[in-house]
Formats: C-alpha cells, structure tokens, sequence
C-alpha cells in the first residue's frame, strides 16, 4: 500500500468516509421513515406547497407535490444534499494536496521516481473512489429506508439517487483540487469552490424571480444536477456528462499546473 499513492490516499481517508457515509445514511434513512405520515396528510402539505409562491420552489428542485417518494425525498433531501457533501469533497480535496506541501510530505513523495502527473492523477483517483464510497453507503441507506415504509420504488433507483449525487459534488471537489494544485494555501480553492457550490444554489433559487437572471440559468451549475429525477422520471444523460466534463477540464488543469508548480509551501 505505501507503494501505492492512490490506495495509501485512500485508506488515509477511510475514516471520513465511513464517517460521512454513515452520517449521511441516517439522515437519509430517518427522513424515509416519516414518508408515510406525511402521506395520509397529503392533501394538508400539498396545500402547503400550493401556498408558495411557485418562484421559490425552485430552492426546493421545482417539485409538485410531497406524497410521490420522488417530491418528498427531493424536497427534503436531495434538494440541498449536495452543499452538505461539498464540505467534504471540497476540504479533501484540498488537503490531498495543500495538506500534504504544508506538512512538508510532498517533498519527500516527490523525491521519490514518482513523475508528478501520477501524483495527481492518482490522488484525484482516490478522490473519486472516496465521493463514489460515500454515494453509495447513501444509496444503500435510502433502499433499507425504502424496504422499512414499503416504497414502491425498485432497487435500482436507490441506488442511481445515490450516485446521481456524485458529478455535482465531484465538480466542486475538482475545482477545489485543481486550485490547490496551482496555487499556494488553501484560501483561494476553498472560497472559489465553496461560492461555486453555494454560489449556484442560491442563484438558481433566484432566477426564477427574475427575467434578466434566466439566462445564466444553466450557468449556475446546480440546474444540471437537480433537473435530473432518478426516482421520478430518471436522471439526464447529456447533464450528467456536462457535469463530469467539468471536472475534466479542471483536472487537466491541475495536471499542467502542478507539473510547473514550486513545491515550496
């Protein structure tokens, strides 16, 4: 394993990632099981979301009603999870490298005959692997917590609401990633992915409140997450590839730049 970047990155973050997968399933798994009971009151909630006006459900994924599984687990859950699972993948991702330059271990990994795009290519790998781990204890948590109220959802679903979640957050954990490979500390990755993150969710709540802000619609890059429905309608190929294009770029990026890169911290 020590021979190995990406599994001794990866086992150095198996804590968190039992952590947050477990963390994350029980909110998920609690959530379903107030399903039912927010069922018979159907009619009462639905009113309720009727009473909104129809600008501000865009903060909770423009859903139509709370006793389909797929309205009540978007706006409850899904809606806002990916700005809880940024915290993770964007702090990780910055750590796997600012982290390691500022406790001086990157020096010594380097000296080792380790080119540096194997470096990154490997720890971004790990990267992957960890949000992937957590997407899918998730996903698994929401087929036990569907199999407990007797959702009539198959299997399958779960599991794809699971992963829906992993391009987004990988998109901010990326940008992050990328920036600590360019640049020195970790204020500029942290505070540029975090205003993507929290940035593009608010700014998407609020373009349907006005004409001029629809055109940057797309731009906020929230809107090719939440318009896809894994336990509705299904998820959206072409936004999903979008998504991960993104963080394609910005590996390349980070690939270039930290091949030029002075490992001084």
């Amino acid at each position: 394993m020590m021979r190995s970047v990406f599994l001794k990155t990866l086992y150095d973050q198996w804590k968190a990632i039992l952590g947050w997968g477990l963390g994350l399933s029980a909110l998920a798994y609690f959530t379903l099981l107030f399903y039912p009971s927010v069922q018979k009151a159907g009619e009462f909630y639905d009113q309720l979301l009727q009473s909104f006006p129809p600008e501000a459900l865009a903060f909770l994924g423009n859903i139509r009603s709370f006793t389909t599984i797929d309205g009540y687990m978007t706006g409850s859950l899904l809606s806002y999870l990916p700005l809880v699972l940024a915290i993770y993948a964007i702090g990780a991702a910055v750590g796997l490298i600012t982290g390691e330059v500022e406790r001086g271990t990157m020096d010594i990994l380097l000296a080792h005959p380790i080119p540096r795009w194997r470096v990154v290519l490997e720890k971004y790998a790990a990267l992957v692997a960890a949000l992937t781990a957590i997407c899918l204890i998730f996903g698994l948590s929401m087929l036990a917590g569907g199999l407990t109220v007797g959702a009539d959802v198959p299997p399958g679903k779960w599991m794809l609401a699971g992963l829906h979640l992993l391009p987004l957050t990988l998109l901010y954990g990326t940008v992050a990633f990328a920036l600590a490979c360019a640049v020195r500390g970790r204020a500029a990755a942290v505070a540029t992915a975090t205003a993507l993150a929290v940035g593009g969710y608010i700014l998407n709540g609020l373009v349907p409140f006005s004409e001029q802000l629809q055109p940057l619609e797309k731009w906020t890059v929230y809107y090719w997450y939440i318009t896809g429905r894994p336990l509705g309608d299904g998820i959206i190929l072409e936004h999903v590839l979008i998504l991960l294009g993104g963080s394609l770029l910005f590996l390349l990026i980070g690939l270039v730049t930290f091949g030029r890169r002075d490992m001084i911290p």
